[in-house]
């Protein structure tokens, strides 16, 4: 059951959302997904054996009251809460605002933000260019596993589970964790027309939320690890 809400929290991903309705924009955005999504779950998937395996073999987690498993929770659960807290006050906000004035004292003003403009990530911008090959290498350099991935990973080396298990977790979770690409890819298949629709819709719903949805999901993540982490220290 952890493992599924692990899942479901790494599946918000805005990251993957936005490579979606960026490769939505091109010409034959079907293969585009389907390139993003086979390269994301190459890098994933073979990342995610490598670090099962490399614990598995070390011994560190051997169940889930080892050290290294307990602390690793209570770590993250506590950075994830503190991340929480400072998108709540906005500090993100107010340490940029410093950063531009020691820019300005220094003598290096910059526009404000509403008149700055503003570069696309890299990523963006070689999605952009809707090759099927380029694709499939941007999605194995952006899709790096996330926290919710590390702790299922940890969690799944701590179950002394069979090799065949072990992997059949790691592509269970990764299946899960890609549906933000793997929705639409079905939808353009079957319905591309709507799909346009309900992709573009739930990217702005995503944009004009972002900050509510990162506060949730960071105290929920967060609040799990902590009481997981107290629960199996004691």
């Amino acid at each position: 059951m952890s493992l599924l809400l692990l899942a479901f929290e790494a599946a918000l991903y805005p990251t993957l959302l936005a490579a979606v309705v960026i490769l939505l924009q091109l010409e034959r955005p079907a293969r585009l997904i389907g390139a993003y999504l086979a390269g994301g779950m190459v890098i994933s998937i073979g990342l995610g054996c490598a670090i099962v395996f490399a614990l598995d073999g070390s011994n560190a987690v051997e169940n889930q009251q080892a050290l290294l498993s307990w602390t690793a929770d209570l770590a993250l659960g506590g950075l994830a809460l503190l991340a929480a807290v400072a998108l709540a006050t906005h500090a993100d906000e107010r340490y940029r605002a410093r950063r531009r004035a020691r820019r300005a004292r220094r003598g290096r003003a910059e526009p404000e933000p509403e008149e700055k403009p503003k570069a696309e990530p890299w990523s963006q911008r070689i999605l952009a260019r809707g090759s099927v090959p380029i694709v499939f290498l941007a999605a194995l350099f952006v899709n790096v596993p996330g926290a919710a991935y590390l702790i299922a990973l940890k969690d799944i080396a701590a179950g002394n589970h069979s090799t065949a298990t072990s992997v059949g977790l790691i592509v269970l979770f990764n299946v899960i964790m890609f549906l933000l690409a793997e929705i639409p890819l079905v939808g353009l298949l079957v319905a591309p027309e709507r799909t346009d629709v309900f992709v573009m819709r739930m990217n702005r719903w995503l944009t004009e939320h972002s900050r509510q949805l990162a506060i949730f999901i960071c105290v929920l993540f967060g609040a799990y690890l902590v009481v997981r982490g107290i629960a199996n220290a004691t």
